[in-house]
């Protein structure tokens, strides 16, 4: 019920052998269990560098699969909203450039920019001005900005529905308790000031 969890059990959901993942060199160890976990093929490209994420791109569809050249079945991209240890943002508008120009899925890491980035505190898609819809899974925790526990997987309703029965952690997890629920909520009401008041607003 945590967002390394999130991150460690639905990635080998997502992706498996015969997919390609593309990681930033610098993702959390949560993200590199998972991509390790999934038997997806892996490439690294320089921390927000997206003329070096195309370049990779554009090699994999290119050559495809090594020894057998075929097509890769997937490609997704995973990136974070903010980097913890570093504190920076990620280049997003950019890199869903890429990810749309190459058809490659991407998975946007949101634990540390939810509630904190942002006029309204939505996130990193909102601070650099990126369309939601143009993300395919986002990932966020409730630990960090709402100060409750658990992680979320935010997509399609076709992608929650494979997740529900395909990811680890939704089959064999516990659901969040009501009173965990109801400090996300109180959260979500003072960041959006329906509180009655504009602290949330100062605070971002």
């Amino acid at each position: 019920n945590m967002g390394f969890n999130t991150n460690a059990t639905t990635i080998p959901a997502l992706v498996e052998r015969g997919d390609l993942l593309i990681s930033d060199e610098l993702n959390h160890t949560s993200i590199v269990n998972g991509a390790r976990a999934s038997g997806a093929a892996i490439r690294i490209f320089h921390h927000n560098d997206a003329d070096h994420l195309e370049e990779i791109l554009r090699q994999a569809i290119v050559k495809g699969r090594p020894r057998t050249r075929r097509p890769w079945n997937k490609i997704m991209v995973i990136v974070e909203g903010i980097y913890s240890m570093e504190g920076e943002y990620c280049d997003l508008k950019n890199i869903v450039r890429v990810c749309k120009k190459y058809g490659a899925y991407i998975y946007l890491d949101e634990a540390h920019s939810i509630g904190a980035m942002g006029p309204t505190g939505r996130g990193i898609s909102e601070y650099c001005g990126v369309d939601t819809a143009d993300i395919d899974i986002m990932m966020g925790t409730f630990t960090k900005s709402f100060g409750g526990m658990g992680g979320y997987i935010a997509a399609s309703k076709e992608v929650i529905t494979f997740l529900r029965e395909k990811c680890a952690a939704s089959i064999y997890h516990n659901s969040l308790s009501p009173i965990v629920c109801q400090q996300c909520l109180s959260a979500f009401k003072v960041i959006m000031g329906e509180d009655g008041t504009n602290v949330g607003r100062q605070k971002l």
